[in-house]
């Protein structure tokens, strides 16, 4: 038990951080938290490229308003201090940030496990060195298309596609784990065994699904969402691939911790959401308290200017600014309080035997209706209401 799990500073921030949010709440399902297990942090606008489904609206600037060095340092602290044990790094583009470097090593010097989110370009190798020297764990790259000529067009620059392609092949070499990430549409979802394959063959550990949510650019593409049954088809064939084992799978749809229990076998692999996944009934078991939407429960984000939303796909939703409050006080906060509770949901999310693995994205319901306890018009289960926005 020391050696698997108390060598790695992470697992105790998280396993002190679960004991500390039983404390204060009791076990709960699903369970609540005092703290975020996971946190994406958007820590700039900026970006070098203009992709239409962007979720964060990136601009080829910085935004005036964004934290100083000295702002992220403090909140990297006052995570540390909560015990989180998990930042990903997003955007924009991260790689673009100037102080990106001493903000990883802050990370590193208290014990926090960072991924980083990127659109690849950047990846030369002298970039992923620098990465892996500084303690990245893991790089997730986003990937629209085996087609270049589809990717660009989606990218807005052209050659995007053979420099993400190579950044992948340069994160591999440097050692560092390294993921793909794809957000499927009506125009590309027939393609997702191509895709794992493709990744697999790059020699990526992990394939990560991004469920396609109408926010920022990507509202202007709402036509190119899946219905229900394709999403179904999609998540079923995910479960497949995670069970054979090549790869690691995640997906951001809540909806496939119930595709693992439906599809696959009792001792199959279960995805535990912002946890990732693991084997066996404990590992379902595990998925019910922690896995599902996590928004505002054991996750949540950070803006550029330091606002704190539930999720990254909730931009407009806000608790609080880190400028004005402590990251402590803004998370113990009533709309979080809601967002943890499943049996307050509408349509078949509130009744639906799932729930508790799953309970529907609630940036979706949001996006869709307005509501953001609403039914996830995404699900089978809430067909009728994906027929009645249609």
């Amino acid at each position: 038990m020391k050696e698997k799990l108390f060598h790695h500073p992470p697992t105790v921030k998280a396993l002190a951080l679960t004991a500390k949010s039983i404390a204060a709440y009791g076990l709960t399902v699903p369970q609540r938290y005092t703290a975020p297990l996971y946190v994406v942090w958007n820590v700039t606008q900026a970006c070098n490229l203009s992709c239409r489904h962007c979720y964060q609206n990136a601009t080829r600037r910085a935004l005036p308003d964004e934290l100083t060095t000295a702002e992220k340092l403090n909140l990297i602290d006052q995570l540390a201090e909560e015990f989180v044990p998990f930042i990903a790094f997003a955007g924009g583009e991260p790689l673009v940030m100037p102080d990106l470097w001493p903000v990883l090593e802050r990370c590193r010097q208290r014990g926090i496990h960072v991924t980083l989110a990127t659109n690849g370009t950047l990846l030369t190798p002298e970039m992923c060195q620098r990465l892996k020297d500084s303690n990245v764990k893991y790089v997730e790259v986003s990937v629209d298309s085996l087609n270049p000529e589809e990717h660009d067009r989606f990218r807005g620059q052209p050659n995007a596609w053979a420099r993400t392609i190579q950044g992948m092949r340069n994160s591999v070499a440097a050692g560092i784990k390294t993921g793909m990430a794809c957000c499927f549409t009506r125009e590309n979802v027939e393609t997702v065994d191509d895709v794992v394959k493709f990744a697999i063959d790059l020699g990526c550990k992990t394939f990560a699904h991004f469920n396609f949510i109408p926010v920022g650019r990507g509202r202007e593409m709402m036509d190119m969402d899946l219905t229900p049954d394709q999403r179904e088809v999609l998540l079923r064939k995910l479960q497949h691939h995670m069970e054979m084992g090549k790869i690691g799978v995640l997906s951001t749809a809540p909806q496939f911790g119930r595709a693992c229990i439906v599809y696959g076998p009792e001792d199959g692999f279960f995805a535990a959401g912002h946890a990732g996944r693991g084997k066996g009934k404990r590992a379902m078991v595990l998925s019910r308290y922690i896995g599902g939407c996590g928004a505002g429960r054991c996750y949540c984000a950070v803006q550029p200017d330091g606002t704190i939303t539930p999720c990254v796909y909730m931009p407009t939703v806000t608790v609080g600014n880190i400028r004005e409050k402590s990251f402590k006080e803004i998370w113990n906060n009533p709309l979080f309080d809601t967002l943890a509770d499943r049996e307050d949901l509408g349509d078949h999310c509130g009744v639906c035997d799932f729930r508790h693995y799953c309970g529907g994205c609630r940036a979706r319901a949001l996006s869709y209706t307005g509501d953001m306890q609403a039914g996830d018009p995404g699900c089978p289960y809430n067909r009728h209401e994906w027929e009645e926005l249609t």
